[in-house]
Formats: structure tokens, sequence, C-alpha cells
């Protein structure tokens, strides 16, 4: 007969009352939460450089980081080319004589008309020409004869006629004045300059220079 054991005297087990059985054989467990490890890492593609280093490491050792690529300075964008003026001359030609009795003679500013009013009839005539709205003939007489053979062998652009929008006018020395045009061909701004000299009683183009 099955018998419990109190203050050293068996007694029946039916005679104790039910609310005397011991706790813990009533109690029923309750439920826990847990931390429970992952036991699939993340890929090495879904963690930082960084990370993957530290893992990867053994203990005792400094992890070396990855080699960086030095990075110069950006090459800018929107940079304006640079244009290299186009020298309008043919070597292959002889200059004038520099004969004293065959010659040519060098005029001065004194004897020659106004640079200022010559240099802008001059320009409007070469643009004119480099358009093909005006024959290259009628320049001969207003160049030097390199120029003039640079410009013959020079094709020329037909299409429309340039507009001029500003013409520079300057005067170094005496017989030699310096002109800088830029005119407007259909949406392109284009720039030539060009110098003139007192050659025989008149203004000649002796040096010509486009952009």
């Amino acid at each position: 007969m099955t018998s419990a054991l109190i203050s050293g005297t068996a007694v029946p087990a039916r005679s104790l009352p039910a609310h005397s059985a011991p706790a813990q054989a009533t109690a029923k467990p309750r439920p826990y939460l847990t931390s429970v490890p992952d036991c699939e890492p993340p890929f090495d593609d879904e963690r930082p450089p960084v990370s993957r280093l530290r893992t990867l490491a053994r203990p005792g050792l400094t992890p070396t980081p990855p080699p960086t690529t030095p990075r110069g300075p950006r090459p800018r964008t929107g940079t304006p080319s640079i244009t290299v003026p186009d020298t309008v001359q043919d070597a292959r030609v002889p200059g004038w004589s520099q004969e004293v009795d065959m010659g040519i003679r060098k005029t001065t500013t004194a004897e020659l008309p106004s640079a200022q009013r010559s240099g802008p009839v001059l320009a409007r005539a070469l643009v004119e020409v480099l358009c093909g709205q005006r024959p290259l003939s009628q320049l001969r007489v207003h160049c030097a004869p390199e120029v003039f053979a640079g410009m013959q062998s020079r094709p020329i652009a037909r299409g429309p006629l340039g507009h001029l929008q500003s013409v520079r006018v300057s005067e170094p020395t005496d017989g030699v004045a310096e002109i800088s045009v830029v005119f407007r061909r259909a949406e392109r701004v284009r720039a030539l300059a060009f110098r003139i000299q007192g050659v025989d009683g008149r203004w000649r183009i002796t040096a010509l220079q486009t952009g």
C-alpha cells in the first residue's frame, strides 16, 4: 500500500486531503522565449567588406584592408576645345622683290588712307571671298603673292554669307595695321585676323589667319 512519511508516522495515502499534494506534481511547465542561433549565415555579397574581413581573420591577426586604386582628377566635361589658327599662305610662291630699283616701295601711314576705314572694308571682302560670295580675283591687287596663292589653294566653303560682328584695328607701327574679325555664318561663329602694310601707295594684306 502506498504511504507518505509525515513526522515519522506512516499515514495512509487515502487519508490525505486532495489539496495537500506537492505543488511540483500539479504545476504545468510555462512557455518561454529563447534566442535561436543562426544556422545559415548571410551570403558574402550581403555583408559589407569590413564584416567579411573580420569573419575571415584569425584571432590575434589584424585584417588587411583591400587594396584601393588611387583616384586621379576627374576629367572635366564640357571643356571648350581650342581651335588652332590656320595660316593662309603658300610658301612655294616667291614674295615681292626687295631690290631697291625693281622691288616694292614701303609706304608710310601718312601717305595711306585711314586704316580704321580700310580695315573693315578689307575684312568684309575677305569674309565674302571665304563664303564664296565674291570672286577671289578681286583681291589679287590687295594681297601679297604668297597670301593670294594660299587663298587659291584653299577650298571655298560655299553657303550663306557671313555677318560681321566685330572688327578691331590696331596700328603697332608706322605703315602696319593688324585687324581681328569675328563673324557669324549660319549658327557658327568664326574668326580671322590679318595684317596690312603700306606697299606702293596702298594697303595690302601680307598675313592672314583663319579660325
